[in-house]
């Protein structure tokens, strides 16, 4: 086995993306990277991989931020997690 530094290009060993903590981080270490392999700095190989990596990252936030918001609307309607309503009032009202 070879080192981990000895993998890493010697094109990208000055290339650091920062925290990935979440999504806006995420979102400026994809666009950090795109321009780095605009400019030369990072190899476009190794971009486009960092590039897919942080691309599933940033869909599993989105998803995450998704279900939050849908389990927070479902307590604000009364809707418990198996579906039923707390409530007892009919579900569609006469117009």
């Amino acid at each position: 086995m070879s080192k981990e530094s000895e993998q890493v290009p010697k094109e990208s060993k000055g290339f650091k993306l920062g925290p990935l903590g979440n999504l806006n981080q995420v979102t400026k270490a994809l666009g950090k990277t795109i321009r780095a392999m605009a400019d030369g700095t990072l190899d476009s190989q190794v971009g486009a991989r960092i590039c897919n990596g942080l691309g599933i990252m940033r869909t599993a936030l989105e998803t995450a931020t998704l279900e939050r918001i849908e389990d927070r609307l479902n307590r604000f309607e009364g809707v418990r997690p198996n579906g039923n309503t707390t409530n007892h009032r009919a579900a569609f009202g006469a117009h």
